[in-house]
């Protein structure tokens, strides 16, 4: 539980890391975080694809039946938290702010989940796969998040606290995925699934797209790396 715990405390500090970097270096930090977005959206993908969905998959048909449907409601979570908080809505008023900063939130609490998940599951080096794979992608998406809430008027000191919000909210994210399995028996590869369906709606609907806003030659490239580090990390921390 203590491993657990200090990969939650990591998850969250990495976005509370990125805010305060984009707090204080809001232009530089806005420009550089789009090529560091596309290196984190190739690691979660590494970290998605082989930590949380392969191995959904196993246990015959039904479990590959159970894995599509986990990665589809996963995906369709956050695509209904959009819809009832779309993050293009904000404006000049405190209320588009504060809906911003709790879609973000929305958004974060399955990827601590997500890391939860990893660690419910037995297998230390893939929850540490995704761990580094969500701390990796946070930074960038802290530095990233503050900057609509400074531009809709809202004063610095109030942004600071709702960009923060979202580091909360995955930590929380990472303790509850952990406990939930503890005590429910049969459900994760659905579970694992959901996860990866989730970080996989976030990489192509957010990530990439972001990122190749600093061009997308670049950003393919940068992405590519990104998926091969985390591969590599992979099978160092497996020994």
């Amino acid at each position: 539980m203590e491993t657990v715990l200090c990969c939650a405390v990591a998850v969250g500090g990495a976005t509370v890391i990125g805010t305060f970097i984009g707090f204080i270096w809001r232009r530089g930090a806005e420009r550089h975080a789009r090529a560091i977005l596309s290196i984190s959206a190739g690691i979660m993908l590494a970290a998605a694809a082989e930590s949380l969905i392969s191995p959904s998959f196993s246990g015959g048909g039904a479990g590959i039946i159970g894995a599509v449907i986990g990665i589809f409601f996963g995906a369709a979570a956050l695509f209904g938290a959009e819809r009832l908080m779309p993050l293009s809505s904000y404006d000049a008023s405190g209320r588009s702010a504060l809906l911003f900063a709790i879609a973000v939130a929305v958004h974060n609490l399955p990827e601590g989940l997500a890391a939860g998940l990893g660690f419910a599951s037995g297998s230390t080096e893939d929850a540490l796969a995704v761990t580094i794979g969500i701390a990796l992608h946070n930074i960038p998406e802290g530095m990233i998040a503050v900057f609509p809430l400074l531009a809709a008027g809202v004063p610095p000191t109030r942004a600071l606290l709702l960009s923060l919000s979202g580091g909360a909210a995955e930590v929380a994210g990472t303790v509850i995925g952990y406990l939930a399995l503890g005590y429910i028996d049969g459900i994760l590869p659905l579970a694992l699934s959901f996860a990866g369906g989730t970080m996989l709606y976030v990489i192509l609907e957010e990530m990439i797209p972001e990122g190749h806003l600093g061009g997308r030659r670049r950003s393919s490239f940068l992405m590519i790396l990104g998926y091969a580090i985390m591969m590599s990390l992979k099978v160092i921390i497996g020994g």
